[in-house]
């Protein structure tokens, strides 16, 4: 399965597929196979309406592929900028590898480390613009981590479960906001556009520093990515207390929207 997603990426980067809602239904049938398939579901989510609903597998099985759609996806969306997306999983690699190294979960320790050392290796390349993940490579992300997280938190489901949303909040809410974003204006849901949050970080980075290209790219995934560095620090600290968990991801959003709305109007005044 990690295969074809990985083909349907190639397919896409090549223009083979060039159809956004085409690749969006191939995804749908590939995750929705892999969920049924491998029977991956989700039982404890801390919210009791929730889980009644998941005690039904068909429901249950929806649910878990929806999520993965949104972690796909937005995890494409992200790569946009060198850096941005494999550096964010490799935070997200890392605080998993530190608790493990802390002996507060349960994992298999040499495939956290390959991953660590696979990442670098990728973030270095990418930082040389020697290597770019396109769509094959951020759809391979996406679906990887969504998985091994659902993986990670069967595993140890005395961690608050939404701890495990902190470490996705970023590319969930990217493809989230984007989706209502072009709802108000009207604007088709598949249709690509330069105004994610990144893109405008970039933007206002590159006039108000006025750096070349290929700086302002590395530094503003580099802000974004310092900035949730933070965010996974103080989640690290707090993986068993769900109220604190959603007041960082609750936090996380309104600091997000308050930034893209500062900077979609920079970039509409100087534009």
């Amino acid at each position: 399965f990690s295969s074809l997603i990985l083909i349907l990426g190639f397919c896409s980067d090549l223009k083979l597929i060039e159809s956004a809602k085409k690749r969006f239904l191939f995804q749908i049938t590939l995750v929705l196979s892999f969920v049924i398939f491998n029977d991956i579901q989700i039982f404890d989510t801390r919210i009791i309406i929730l889980d009644n609903f998941l005690q039904n597998h068909i429901f249950n099985y929806m649910f878990v592929s929806f999520c993965i759609l949104i972690v796909i996806n937005g995890s494409n969306f992200l790569d946009g900028l060198n850096t941005l997306s494999i550096g964010y999983y490799l935070l997200v690699c890392s605080t998993i590898y530190l608790l493990e190294f802390n002996n507060e979960i349960v994992l298999n320790e040499v495939v956290i480390t390959k991953f660590l050392v696979l990442f670098l290796f990728v973030f270095l390349f990418n930082l040389l613009n020697q290597f770019y993940l396109g769509d094959a490579g951020s759809y391979l992300l996406g679906f990887l981590f969504s998985i091994f997280l659902i993986y990670f938190y069967n595993l140890n489901n005395n961690l608050s479960p939404f701890f495990i949303i902190l470490l996705l909040w970023y590319p969930c809410y990217e493809t989230l906001f984007s989706m209502v974003r072009k709802k108000i204006f009207n604007r088709p849901m598949m249709h690509p556009d330069t105004n994610h949050l990144h893109q405008l970080i970039f933007f206002f980075v590159k006039k108000k520093f006025k750096l070349d290209t290929i700086y302002a790219n590395i530094f503003a995934a580099n802000i974004i990515n310092f900035y949730n560095l933070i965010v996974f620090s103080f989640g690290f600290f707090f993986t068993h207390h769900s109220k604190i968990q959603i007041m960082l991801i609750l936090l996380n959003l309104v600091i997000y929207t308050a930034i893209y709305f500062k900077a979609f109007t920079f970039k509409v005044q100087k534009k």
